[in-house]
């Protein structure tokens, strides 16, 4: 089990999500999307190459795990609109 010190909340959160085993227990992250929610909400996408979109904020190598890229987007306060 991958364990990370210091991470950023939605990225802790992306970890477990992304990279959780398949129903044949292989770890495939291709065509997964996690949605953390929170005060903010935030989409996650992990791939094994740069892929740059444009209004989606990355790609950041390395930030899930070493050699894999992540892309995110996501609503700042998008959580926050619930309280009232």
């Amino acid at each position: 089990t991958p364990v990370a010190a210091g991470m950023i909340d939605a990225y802790a959160g992306a970890l477990g999500t992304l990279f959780a085993r398949d129903a044949d227990g292989r770890h495939a992250f291709g065509g997964r999307l996690a949605l953390i929610a929170g005060t903010s909400a935030c989409h996650i996408v992990a791939t094994n190459g740069a892929h740059f979109v444009p209004g989606v904020w990355g790609p950041y190598n390395s930030a899930l795990l070493p050699g894999v890229w992540a892309l995110e987007g996501g609503q700042s306060a998008a959580g926050a609109l619930l309280d009232n």
